[in-house]
């Protein structure tokens, strides 16, 4: 049962975190989550190399006169965001504040954690769609209850109405995949073998793939991203974007690829995807561009590098699979240190403008040099753990479509345009606008460390990662 605990010790954990005083509510919510990453941790460390197919499996009778068993299992497609998920709730909740309210908000943190980690390691889909619901609920409460800005209320309803109408049409298509498949499994290790006819897949595919295009979120599903991650307050910023994300992205790689492999005679609509992960690509990093409130800017750089792990997945090789599981680590890792340095320099200054303020690397060096790293880590700087995510996608879109990559790469030239205008607008120059309260204090330096030091052991040695994603070889993903 080791992996149900890694999803089931969180939840309740997390219920128990809601009824106890707010500062003893932060830490035993962080002692929960630390013992969640520790089972996960001992499930990656205890990984079998080479092993094709799920590992740590667990299986009960749930409706068996339907076929539907809870199953669980791991393999190289979903180890590593498991972990991810797990380190990245330790984090959030580390950071978090202590207030009236605290109790409530790591409760709802953990059951998120539960939530996801369910999604990534559930091996029947309907208990896949289970939990993709049940992670929706605590994101919803969060951001209707302690969302900040003028209009939190707006941004859940509009993030739920949204990912609502994705689950209903893949609730559907599970629906569909059982009585088209013969009514024999949810299983989905057996599901590809039993793939229906190609007319029938096309419509399938599209059912699961609006739903998970919602979520990721790709161009033009992603209207509810910058009013949920505006609202979001910087510790559920930190799971939300570091790791919900994921799901969609997961949930093309795990469902909707291998399940639907063929086009139809008339139309190869596996290009749909990839084509709308360069228009995310492009359009999140022109957005970015534009942005003067530092918190949309990184909200909508998530969209432009969320676009590179879809391109990946839709190369349909090694190489970009293997990057786009790659770069969903490195994204998570990226995409929370932004987060935290963005609401830090909120916190001090009063402002998240950055045309407001300049020169704040000689009032904060600290946070000056960290920040650095992070934006350095954020444009791909070779040494860095994006670089070889990125470089990997856009050589498996090569080998697809030359057009693919050349396009998406236009995403890699903008990226160092505005990460640098953002931290040297900031950063660098006369110091003008508010002057800071402080600088990094060392509590906030300890939650930063873990995510730097990842950025370069992931960027010198990438195959700590990629070298047990043997299942993406052995899956029938390559098409």
């Amino acid at each position: 049962m080791t992996l149900t605990a890694i999803w089931l010790l969180p939840l309740v954990g997390g219920a128990l975190v809601a009824f106890l005083p707010p500062r003893l509510a932060k830490w035993f919510g962080a002692l929960v989550a630390l013992v969640a990453m520790a089972i996960a941790a001992f499930v990656a460390f205890s990984f079998a190399a080479g092993y094709h197919g799920y590992q740590f499996t667990e299986r009960l009778a749930w409706i068996p006169q339907l076929s539907i068993f809870y199953r669980l299992g791991v393999d190289g497609i979903s180890l590593w965001l498991v972990v991810l998920n797990a380190f990245l709730t330790v984090i959030a909740i580390v950071a978090t504040p202590v207030t009236a309210r605290t109790g409530g908000f790591v409760g709802l943190m953990l059951a998120m954690s539960a939530g996801l980690a369910g999604v990534f390691m559930a091996t029947d889909l309907v208990l896949f769609y289970v939990f993709w619901e049940a992670m929706l609920i605590p994101a919803y409460f969060l951001l209707w209850i302690y969302g900040e800005g003028p209009r939190p209320g707006w941004a859940a309803l509009k993030f739920v109405l949204y990912t609502l109408a994705g689950s209903l049409l893949m609730l559907v298509g599970v629906i569909g995949e059982y009585i088209v498949t013969g009514r024999q499994t949810f299983d989905l290790s057996k599901l590809p073998g039993l793939a229906p006819s190609p007319s029938v897949q096309f419509g399938l595919f599209f059912l699961f793939a609006i739903a998970f295009a919602i979520k990721t979120p790709l161009f033009p599903f992603h209207s509810w991203l910058p009013d949920a991650y505006n609202a979001a307050p910087i510790p559920m910023l930190i799971t939300f974007a570091g790791v919900m994300g994921k799901a969609g992205a997961y949930g093309f790689l795990r469902v909707a690829v291998p399940l639907f492999p063929q086009p139809v005679d008339w139309w190869d609509w596996r290009w749909v995807i990839p084509v709308l992960a360069v228009a995310a690509i492009i359009w999140g990093a022109l957005m970015a561009l534009v942005q003067n409130d530092m918190k949309l800017l990184v909200s909508y750089s998530s969209i432009s590098h969320m676009g590179f792990i879809v391109l990946g997945i839709f190369a349909f090789n090694i190489q970009g699979q293997q990057g786009a599981v790659l770069q969903m680590v490195n994204h998570g890792i990226i995409i929370g240190a932004l987060f935290l340095i963005v609401g830090w320099i909120a916190a001090v200054t009063g402002v998240r403008d950055r045309s407001a303020m300049a020169g704040l690397a000689l009032r904060m060096p600290v946070m000056a040099g960290v920040f650095a790293v992070v934006t350095f880590a954020a444009l791909g700087l070779p040494g860095l753990n994006s670089f070889v995510g990125e470089f990997m996608t856009l050589l498996g879109a090569w080998e697809r479509a030359p057009a693919l990559a050349i396009f998406g790469a236009i995403g890699m030239v903008l990226t160092p345009v505005y990460m640098l205008r953002f931290f040297q607008g900031a950063m660098q120059g006369a110091p003008a606008g508010p002057v800071p309260r402080s600088d990094l204090h060392a509590g906030q330096l300890s939650v930063l460390a873990p995510l730097i030091v990842l950025m370069f052991v992931l960027g010198l040695d990438p195959g700590l990662l990629t070298n047990l994603m043997t299942s993406l070889g052995q899956s029938g993903l390559y098409r």
